[in-house]
């Protein structure tokens, strides 16, 4: 039913989108803004849940149809359930940590709320990663399997960069056992999670493989493509606006077993924000308009390798 919607009003659904990606980005900068413990804090995580789930649906199901978006949820789930069990259990790939009770209820180890988190933030990833190098059909060739998820993991390790640090060590919400360089939280934590978001993300692009036949036809045109970099750029909102609430000076934490306030971490994270997720936020705008842009700097020894070879062709 929606495959058939979005053939015929694709219009008013890139105008949901839009009033999506504003109700995300509202959301992250009401948490932001919201006192510590107050209602804002509380509520406020529902608001942009809503508006990712719905924007990742909406999407989702324009570009791949049911039958491949569902896929795309199942492996985003297995997968990230299982290696969040098996780290909470033996500290590999992760580290070793434990979810407080904020974070309840439990799916065994794990918080059931991380695995909508996990397939939000996955397919946005793997979206603006498939906007930037310029592969926006549902299958995917052997050059989009092989590059899109290195992107997308790249994509999620550096959104990770600052959500880590703020949940874990400033909001308690996870406890990691032995601490952390990066403001209490293990470096392996970013090995382990590019590791299994790419492992996702390939089994994920060998199902396009598989049954990307049966997606939408006109799902690389499709408007919606539009709104990706500005979904992608709602996460920081939080991030970037945080140093500005005063909040973080009011705020005394234990880092690695040392006292700091909270608006070190703030600060940290709102600059590592800036230079990683808004550049890239940015590039897929670029990418918007310019599909060859990056293949042509970025890809160019490849590109050379398929022209000697007759290999890989590229998809818009």
């Amino acid at each position: 039913m929606l495959n058939v919607v979005f053939k015929r009003y694709s219009y008013p659904a890139t105008v949901w989108l839009v009033v999506l990606v504003a109700a995300a980005w509202g959301g992250n900068l009401i948490y932001a803004l919201g006192a510590p413990g107050g209602l804002a804090k509380e509520y406020a995580p529902a608001l942009v849940a809503t508006a990712m789930i719905s924007f990742c649906t909406i999407h989702g199901m324009a570009r791949y149809g049911g039958r491949l978006f569902a896929g795309f949820v199942a492996t985003v789930f297995l997968i990230g359930w299982t290696f969040e069990t098996v780290s909470i259990l033996t500290g590999i790939p992760f580290g070793t940590y434990h979810y407080t009770e904020m974070m309840a209820p439990f799916l065994g180890h794990v918080p059931v709320f991380v695995l909508p988190a996990y397939g939000v933030m996955g397919y946005v990833s793997w979206s603006l990663a498939s906007l930037i190098l310029g592969h926006r059909r549902a299958r995917l060739d052997a050059h989009g399997a092989r590059w899109v998820p290195v992107l997308a993991s790249g994509l999620m390790v550096i959104w990770d960069l600052s959500m880590d640090p703020l949940r874990a060590s400033v909001e308690g919400r996870w406890i990691w056992v032995d601490g952390g360089a990066h403001h209490g939280v293990p470096v392996l934590n970013y090995f382990g999670w590019f590791v299994v978001t790419w492992l996702m993300f390939k089994v994920f692009a060998a199902l396009t493989h598989r049954f990307a036949q049966q997606a939408p036809k006109a799902c690389d045109t499709h408007p919606s493509w539009r709104a990706v970099p500005a979904i992608y750029l709602a996460f920081s909102v939080e991030y970037l606006v945080n140093p500005l609430t005063g909040h973080g000076l009011a705020t005394d934490i234990i880092v690695n077993g040392q006292a700091i306030k909270a608006q070190v971490i703030f600060l940290d994270t709102a600059l590592l924000a800036g230079v990683t997720m808004v550049p890239m936020a940015l590039l897929g705008v670029v990418c918007l308009w310019r599909p060859d842009w990056v293949r042509a700097r970025l890809l160019r020894s490849d590109i050379k390798t398929a022209t000697r070879t007759g290999g890989w062709r590229w998809n818009r």
